[in-house]
């Protein structure tokens, strides 16, 4: 027992001045923000058309002529069809319900019915056209739950843009706790990019991807949309050297 406690002793003795050659510089960590406001020069829009009945040919049939005179009134509103594109198209059957306490998993339902919906997104450069689309596209049939959503074009630059303000802001701020603290800012050892992301209008979507809803369920007095402002964030955490 004493041989291996002391071969332990001599492990540890050994590893020490090793730990000390390694022993890292004295460093500071912080963290620089930066935040950007652009108007958005990208909208898209969905709309869509949701029919029901008995007879599958004949709800579809019905959905089609109705998708058809939305997709006519976008285009008379000058949109490209290289704009427009079929965001969804679904038939889904309506089975009978089950009586309660008469459950069989393994039983077959009885189809008493369809729903089709068929939906197309929308993008347009000009925010002026977005409640006309709604309005317009509603007038001619569409019934379907929309989604308005604003982006800005060559995101990428603004966000290089916002990435070099927050590095910025996390050097200026090395300088004043250094200062501070009576010692001298080295150089930057690394640089880590916490959270780079956008939103938009500062408001999340039902589920959380940024997007404004509006739900398009009848014609009624032209549509109130606002673009807004769109937020683009950048954070970083740099460690630079003391000296």
């Amino acid at each position: 027992m004493r041989r291996i406690i002391a071969s332990v002793a001599f492990l540890l003795l050994s590893a020490m001045p090793a730990c000390a050659d390694q022993t890292q510089p004295h460093t500071i960590a912080v963290q620089g923000e930066a935040e950007m406001r652009l108007a958005p020069d990208l909208a898209t829009i969905e709309v869509g058309v949701i029919t029901q009945g008995t007879v599958v040919a004949d709800v579809l049939a019905e959905n089609s002529a109705k998708m058809s005179r939305v997709i006519e009134a976008l285009r008379s509103l000058g949109i490209p069809d290289a704009d427009i594109h079929t965001s969804t198209f679904d038939i889904q059957p309506r089975y009978e319900k089950q009586i309660q306490g008469q459950y069989d998993e393994e039983a077959l339902r009885p189809i008493v019915g369809y729903l089709v919906s068929n939906k197309a997104t929308v993008t347009v450069t000009d925010m002026t056209k977005i409640a006309k689309i709604i309005d317009d596209t509603v007038r001619a049939g569409a019934n379907a739950s929309g989604r308005v959503g604003f982006r800005v074009k060559n995101l990428t630059q603004y966000m290089d843009k916002a990435r070099v303000a927050a590095v910025d802001a996390a050097h200026h701020k090395a300088e004043v706790l250094t200062a501070a603290a009576h010692v001298g800012l080295g150089q930057a050892l690394s640089i880590t990019d916490n959270q780079a992301n956008t939103y938009y209008n500062g408001r999340p979507g039902p589920e959380g991807d940024g997007l404004e809803s509006v739900v398009v369920t009848g014609y009624r007095a032209s549509t109130p949309i606002l673009p807004g402002q769109i937020t683009i964030t950048s954070e970083v955490t740099v460690v630079y050297a003391t000296k």
